[in-house]
């Protein structure tokens, strides 16, 4: 499921940013980009992360903004010992007039800006950990809205296979009746100038043998019971993400075979859209936890 947090947090040198973006991914895959300053944490970060996830790609990234910046000066004297003579003689040699003070400081190297070094602190690592709570929070509310949009959408596909297996169920039996009419008009043609009677017995073993060929009692039998299932098993808690996944893959697997047992016209086209909507979850699936 996609979704997206950010959480702030403040320290005494700065603020800290963490923004937390999630899409779907069958797995869960994490990546982690933060300052130098935090590497030692990235390992935490990504552990708390997976405490609260199971499935998807997460993209994390952490900012720090400094407040202030301490900066302190230092002179290079040394540099300026071993260039001024060198510069007063040249400008000499060149009948120029010798360089300034300022001249000298304006060069590069004489004067060096010394930063403040950062340490990471209690304080800081506090910090950082609260902007990913608040981060988390949102990311995880955003994804659980979108988990209810997709459990609905399943919830209705289910029922529409549901109707469809009880179509079949409907359906079927008028099929081998359709084939015993046809077959007895058929051989009766056939047999109408030939003086020999047809045999009830043999129409009676030839119907049974197409009933028993094609009969799909067990699969819309199965088939119901996987829809039962995959209700019971959306509207609980916890991981449910997997679980569905073979449920649906189940599903499947009935209206395959109930679409190669289907000698008719109407019961291919029903077993057509079963397989359009279990398709339709089956992709659906693979965005829950």
């Amino acid at each position: 499921m996609t979704g997206f947090g950010r959480g702030n947090a403040t320290h005494a040198l700065g603020a800290v940013t963490v923004e937390l973006k999630s899409v779907n991914n069958r797995f869960l895959k994490i990546s982690m980009r933060l300052p130098d300053l935090f590497n030692e944490l990235e390992t935490e970060l990504e552990a708390r992360i997976r405490s609260k996830l199971n499935r998807g790609s997460v993209y994390c990234n952490v900012q720090f903004e400094r407040k202030q910046r301490g900066t302190s000066y230092a002179l290079n004297e040394q540099l300026i010992r071993d260039w001024m003579p060198k510069l007063n003689k040249l400008a000499d040699e060149l009948k120029q007039a010798p360089p300034t003070l300022p001249d000298v400081l304006a060069m590069p190297g004489v004067v060096l800006e010394e930063s403040e070094k950062l340490e990471l602190d209690d304080a800081l690592k506090q910090a950082l950990r609260d902007a990913l709570e608040l981060a988390l929070g949102g990311m995880l509310e955003m994804r659980a809205n979108e988990g209810e949009a997709l459990q609905k959408d399943m919830g209705a596909r289910v029922e529409l296979v549901a109707g469809y297996s009880k179509q079949v169920d409907v359906h079927a039996p008028k099929v081998v009746e359709e084939y015993r009419d046809k077959l007895k008009a058929r051989m009766e043609n056939l047999l109408k100038d030939s003086g020999v009677k047809l045999e009830p017995a043999d129409i009676i073993k030839e119907v049974a043998f197409f009933a028993d060929r094609c009969d799909i009692t067990e699969e819309t039998t199965r088939l119901a019971h996987h829809c039962e299932q995959f209700s019971k098993v959306m509207s609980g808690k916890g991981e449910v993400g997997r679980r569905l996944d073979f449920i649906a893959q189940e599903m499947l697997r009935e209206t395959n075979t109930i679409a190669s047992k289907a000698n008719d016209a109407e019961l291919a086209t029903i077993a057509v859209n079963m397989k359009s909507e279990i398709e339709k979850i089956k992709e659906q699936v693979q965005n829950l936890e």
